[in-house]
């Protein structure tokens, strides 16, 4: 199968607005298309690495949740519920018939059944995608920086909820989930976490000044609200758009 895994909290996004209703440039559908697709691939991705990130019941938990986010592209006729999911008086229809309980996929066989699945190509034009090919040439940003940019942004329009708990023990373990989830090699995430260049642009936050490993994955893919917002708009040239980085770096507060 070649379609997008498409999340609960994406359907709103995909019509054009977010799920309060309201409506701008990052609800564009090209840009909607643009963010729900990578969002896919990253979720895409956290499936097929959680056995080797989790165990437990907690692999067990993140595992499920994962099932349920991606169900259309799992080929599902739609969005399983499992035992719990629901309480005692919404297990019962409108007819008066007992609601279908699913049994969660082994993490293991979901991992498995996840690697072989093709997500389908993203839109050929996005203002968003444009913005941030001109921004990594701009600023020479590295393939894995480039890469740590695009799934921040997509996790903080989604909001971090959506991510997996994944805990993250000191820098080094960190750096290596990272390098895991976007199949970079482990010295390229260390030297980019290291140089903190992404979070002095005033693109990523996260950790403390002294650049202190969050102690969450949802911690790692946190970009500004500044970033979110300038990096949606349409701008005519080069110029205008680091005009807006520019900007947005000084409304930062002067510690970061």
């Amino acid at each position: 199968m070649t379609n997008d895994l498409i999340t609960g909290s994406a359907i709103s996004f995909a019509t054009g607005l977010d799920p309060c209703g309201r409506s701008g440039a990052g609800y564009a559908p090209s840009n909607a298309a643009f963010c729900r697709h990578h969002l896919s691939r990253l979720l895409h991705r956290i499936g097929v690495v959680l056995p080797r990130l989790l165990d437990g019941q907690e692999l067990i938990r993140e595992s499920r949740a994962i099932e349920q986010m991606c169900w259309h592209e799992l080929g599902y006729a739609k969005q399983p519920i499992f035992d719990g999911d629901l309480p005692d008086f919404l297990m019962v229809d409108a007819d008066g018939h007992h609601v279908d309980l699913w049994i969660p996929t082994d993490p293991v066989d979901l991992a498995s059944r996840l690697a072989v699945l093709k997500p389908s190509p993203p839109p050929a034009v996005s203002c968003i995608g444009t913005n941030l090919d001109t921004l990594a040439r701009l600023l020479n940003l590295t393939p894995f920086e480039s890469q740590w940019l695009l799934l921040s942004y997509c996790a903080r329009r989604f909001g971090d909820a959506i991510l997996p708990v994944i805990p993250l023990r000191d820098a080094t373990h960190g750096c290596n989930v990272l390098a895991l989830l976007c199949e970079m090699p482990v010295d390229a995430v260390r030297e980019a976490v290291g140089s903190r260049r992404l979070h002095i642009w005033g693109l990523l936050d996260g950790g403390d000044a002294d650049g202190a490993m969050p102690s969450m994955l949802s911690g790692l893919l946190l970009a500004t609200n500044q970033f979110v917002k300038w990096i949606e708009q349409p701008y005519d040239s080069d110029t205008d758009l680091l005009i807006a980085l520019c900007q947005a770096k000084v409304s930062l507060p002067s510690s970061r």
